[in-house]
């Protein structure tokens, strides 16, 4: 992230038009070839269902005419006369052996008229004789064939009558070499039901391609496997080796065989059915390459259109990249301007859009901060002078402490104790006064400071209020800023009594909050009050000013005082104003802190900056 966080912004758009653009493309591009793709897939299973049902009727109705040609044999009695005799040698046939042996040679050679695929056919009797008829070559039947061993004979004599078909077999009956066939055989019984002969048909499997010539399909590949497994016919020997362990079990179901690049073969997927009559299956298929051709063109297309867009995309966010970076790029260096310094921004330029107004900002910004830099340069300037002002002003509070001390003495001279006190209680007040925002005292000491203060003002409003103080013991070690209350409590006096025509009663309360760590202190009045049930600090208002001193002293206002807190212990301590019950409240916050422990943080600052 951190990486990504420093790249410019003008490559970041770069980066984020051309995901934009490319995603959804490629996305739509990659549903809509697999969506077709299953589309096409469905459609092709279903087509191939259709064109296997049709095939294997096809199959079926022809090997139901075997089943039928076998069934000639019961119409000719003269066979079924010859099959029943005892086995005579040919030297020993009479007229009714001749007749017989011509009807069983005319039988033989009509079966090939009757189905052009059928190559051959033998006849084994019962009673020793064998008959045979080959449609081409050496018809002389090969003595040494022994049948009586073979699995489709004993299967033949098993089914008690029925028809047998056999997978491609050698048929080695004859003495000129061998051909390839199916083998159709029935047991061929007498009118009691005893075997008389068996009758094997040989099939040549060339009737299943014209079956599948007439579907006029040359991309379907088509493997036919027998009851065994064993491959009866299959117009890609390589794609049947590997259909053989296909639905093995099953009845009807589709297959798959996936692509081998390392041994070139392709991928092909289709559906099997299993014939109930004959047991065989029969399986359909073709080349995935070609049947997802069209939905692999659509992917090419979408990806093309992708890399338009993406393209288009770049070209577009460097367009407006670069149209964007420039007012930045000016907006940096402006800024690299003001950091040193140097308040003068450039004037905004181009049409009337985000940035320029962005420009404009910052523009008006940047002038209002030379201003306050300028206003602050001359507050500070007033600040010094006002400094050496305070400076120079400093010695008529020592002159007037001084002389105060003096007059004192004279009071005690003159044995004027109450007048001497008075004047003690002024020059400590002036003392404080001197020490102002220069140290902590603690609350004992601004208690008593508040006292002197409270009997002056009696001195010079006699009988105007009274104070009761409400002050815990465990309160009077806390620290706090000197001369902190007396503005409180001269506001209360000056204003609280305005217009009173009774006795102003006045409250100075403290409260520790130990689980806040706050010290509060109250100062109540049940004067005139002010309007509202609060009165901000915020900017020092008319009445505030006016709570602040009377006839053009220089006191400290309520606003310094909530200024004075903040300054020294900072947020959210400080000083409220309320008027609640009929009561004026000056509420100050400030942290519950003893003196000592002010005193150790102050030393350890000291340390640390020794």
């Amino acid at each position: 992230m951190r990486k990504w966080s420093n790249i410019r912004f003008q490559t970041k758009l770069f980066v984020v038009f051309i995901l934009l653009s490319s995603i959804p493309a490629l996305l739509i591009g990659t549903m809509a070839y697999r969506k077709s793709s299953m589309m096409l897939q469905a459609r092709n299973e279903q087509d191939l269902n259709v064109i296997l049902a049709q095939l294997n009727t096809s199959i079926e109705r022809q090997i139901r005419d075997f089943d039928r040609f076998t069934m000639i044999p019961y119409y000719l009695p003269d066979i079924f006369s010859f099959l029943n005799k005892p086995y005579l040698a040919k030297e020993q046939w009479g007229t009714a052996e001749i007749q017989a042996q011509r009807t069983m040679a005319r039988l033989m050679g009509a079966y090939p008229s009757i189905n052009s695929s059928i190559k051959g056919l033998m006849i084994y009797g019962m009673n020793g004789t064998v008959n045979g008829y080959r449609i081409s070559g050496n018809t002389v039947i090969n003595p040494r064939e022994k049948v009586t061993d073979e699995d489709w004979y004993r299967q033949t004599l098993a089914d008690r009558g029925g028809f047998a078909i056999t997978g491609v077999r050698e048929i080695r009956q004859f003495k000129d070499g061998t051909f390839p066939a199916l083998i159709g055989s029935r047991l061929l019984m007498d009118e009691d039901y005893q075997p008389l002969a068996v009758m094997a048909i040989f099939i040549s499997p060339d009737f299943i391609p014209k079956f599948v010539e007439t579907l006029e399909l040359p991309t379907v590949k088509v493997t036919v496997l027998d009851q065994n497994r064993d491959v009866i016919y299959a117009s890609d020997p390589a794609l049947a080796a590997r259909q053989l362990p296909i639905g093995a079990g099953e009845q009807q179901g589709s297959w798959e065989v996936p692509a081998s690049a390392a041994q070139g073969q392709e991928g092909y997927s289709g559906v099997f059915l299993e014939s109930g009559y004959l047991k065989w299956k029969v399986y359909l298929g073709v080349n995935r390459e070609e049947l997802l051709a069209g939905s692999r063109s659509i992917s090419y297309f979408t990806f093309l259109v992708a890399a338009v867009a993406v393209i288009c995309s770049a070209a577009i966010s460097w367009l407006l990249a670069r149209k964007l970076s420039r007012p930045i790029n000016r907006l940096i260096r402006s800024m690299r301007q003001v950091e040193q310094g140097n308040f003068k921004a450039p004037a905004p330029v181009g049409e009337d859009n985000e940035m320029r107004r962005l420009e404009s900002s910052y523009h008006r910004m940047v002038s209002r901060l030379d201003k306050l830099v300028q206003s602050i340069e001359e507050k500070e300037r007033q600040k010094r002078n006002a400094e050496l002002y305070a400076l120079r002003a400093r010695i008529q509070p020592h002159f007037l402490y001084n002389t105060l001390n003096s007059i004192r003495m004279l009071a005690i001279l003159q044995q004027s104790p109450h007048i001497a006190k008075l004047l003690q209680a002024l020059a400590r007040l002036l003392q404080a006064n001197m020490k102002l925002d220069s140290e902590l005292v603690t609350l004992d000491e601004e208690i008593r400071l508040l006292k002197d203060y409270a009997a002056l003002m009696d001195l010079r409003y006699t009988g105007v209020f009274t104070v009761d103080w409400d002050i815990p013991h465990e309160c009077l070690h806390v620290s706090t800023p000197p001369m902190l209350l007396q503005p409180l409590l001269e506001n209360a006096i000056f204003h609280g009594a305005k217009g009173l025509d009774r006795t102003l009663h006045i409250s100075v309360a403290a409260r520790p909050d130990p689980e806040s760590g706050t010290l509060v202190v109250e100062i109540a009045d049940d004067g005139t009050g002010f309007a509202g049930k609060e009165l901000p600090l915020g900017e020092e208002s008319g009445e505030q000013r006016d709570r602040a001193g009377e006839g053009g002293t220089d006191h400290i206002g309520l606003r310094n005082v909530h200024e004075r807190i903040l300054l020294r212990f900072g947020e959210p301590y400080g000083l409220s104003l309320e008027r609640s019950e009929g009561l004026t409240k000056a509420i100050v916050n400030i942290p519950l802190k003893s003196a000592a422990s002010e005193t150790r943080g102050d030393r350890d600052v000291e340390s640390v900056g020794r």
